[in-house]
């Protein structure tokens, strides 16, 4: 053998040109066209690492002609599904040029992002994450001309498993009220479709506060018609009375309306969605991320229910221990000086009643704030008043009063 010389102890130029902690994201664009192929809906353009399976299942999933709920160029639809072969993509749908058929509307227009599952994961499996890394690079709108081919990406991905400031922006007692029925009806529904105000904020935070390993289980779209062909599993159809009629003559879709969140009794709740109110209510953000963080990758889909009680008792027990050392360390106990007096925390009961957003929060954040044996007390005495006035009044579905109704329900654990 031959000695080395100092050009060979040289180390070699890496064969990966990525950027150091970047992943390969392969892209596909699915939309109409005539191309020298064929016309109308294809993938027009792909990337080198989409195989001819990835481009035949993109075509599968991929919306074509008045797929769009709503006829508006600035509408945005989100989806989210496997793709086989360990693949997953997430892709934004929105409406491009005028046909070119002539058949008039404008074409839809896909934009894909095709990950392996060890890439996902180092996103965390959340698809939102995906989406705001490629908007970060890349003009996601179409253009003009459409392209023939496209580069894989580079995306880096960034942050923890659980955004901790997600959580801390979701503190409204309606929004909180919100995400916990859809919490559960998301985890009892074989397929679930969405109706009403929605925003796709309630995706990311439920995506956030779900396990690393339990994510990809939740395929979604938004705003797009129904379509059995896409099986997706949670289906955000707008306001659009035809879509949602369709859907629920699928077997097996349940349906779920923001405008009117539907009421479960905790006894009924899925644990999960149980944690989830505990976790909201208690505003310990960095705790909850924390938590969730820690949650082992082999976690099932069916060990949710487990893990959620484990966690709430792990945190309710930690808020009493820290209730007891904060009670031992500053004698005497000083209460409050807003929100513990009875004859004012029954006015705010009243109010509430009303549809008096003000007075939820103040009394939202009375017992998730500064639990103690006093406001315990006061709280026990706010149910009564709350149970009594109620079954005084009626209230039509849906009206502010009767969404207070749902929410005082949680804030004081009653029943009217």
């Amino acid at each position: 053998m031959s000695p080395l010389s100092p050009k060979d102890l040289q180390p070699r130029p890496s064969q990966d040109p990525r950027p150091v902690g970047t992943v390969s994201v392969e892209q596909a664009i699915f939309t109409s066209a005539r191309t020298s192929q064929k016309d109308g809906y294809q993938l027009v353009a792909w990337s080198p690492g989409i195989s001819s399976e990835d481009a035949r299942q993109l075509a599968v999933w991929g919306p074509a002609h008045d797929s769009m709920i709503v006829d508006d160029p600035t509408d945005v639809s989100l989806n989210f599904h496997p793709l086989g072969d360990g693949k997953f993509c997430i892709s934004r749908t929105m409406l491009g040029l005028a046909e070119y058929s002539g058949r008039g509307g404008r074409q839809v227009y896909t934009h894909c992002f095709v990950l392996k599952a060890d890439a996902f994961a180092r996103f965390h499996n959340d698809p939102f994450r995906v989406l705001s890394a490629a908007l970060a690079i890349h003009d996601l709108r179409p253009g003009a001309k459409l392209p023939t081919d496209l580069p894989t990406l580079s995306m880096l991905p960034s942050g923890g498993p659980v955004d901790a400031g997600l959580i801390r922006f979701f503190d409204s007692p309606l929004q909180q009220q919100t995400l916990v029925a859809w919490t559960h009806q998301a985890m009892t529904s074989e397929k679930l479709m969405f109706t009403g105000s929605y925003n796709d904020r309630f995706l990311t935070v439920f995506f956030n506060l779900l396990p690393v390993s339990i994510r990809p289980k939740f395929s979604f779209s938004t705003r797009l018609r129904y379509s059995p062909r896409r099986e997706f599993r949670l289906i955000g159809l707008a306001n659009n009375k035809d879509e949602q009629k369709k859907a629920a003559r699928q077997e097996g879709c349940s349906a779920f309306q923001f405008d009117l969140p539907p009421r479960t009794p905790e006894a009924s709740r899925h644990p999960w969605a149980t944690w989830v109110q505990v976790a909201l209510c208690h505003r310990e953000p960095d705790e909850t991320a924390r938590m969730i963080s820690e949650i082992p990758l082999s976690t099932r889909l069916e060990d949710l229910s487990a893990i959620g009680n484990r966690l709430r008792v792990a945190m309710s027990a930690k808020r009493k221990k820290g209730n007891a050392e904060a009670k031992e360390a500053a004698a005497p106990v000083v209460v409050p000086e807003d929100n513990t007096d009875r004859d004012e925390l029954l006015q705010l009961v009243e109010r509430a009643l009303d549809g008096d957003v003000t007075a939820l929060e103040r009394l939202n954040a009375t017992w998730c704030a500064q639990p103690d044996r006093k406001l315990e007390s006061l709280r026990q005495d706010c149910a009564r008043h709350f149970v009594h006035l109620s079954k005084q009044r009626s209230h039509a579905p849906g009206s502010k009063e009767a969404i207070a109704v749902e929410i005082l329900s949680l804030i004081l654990r009653a029943t009217p």
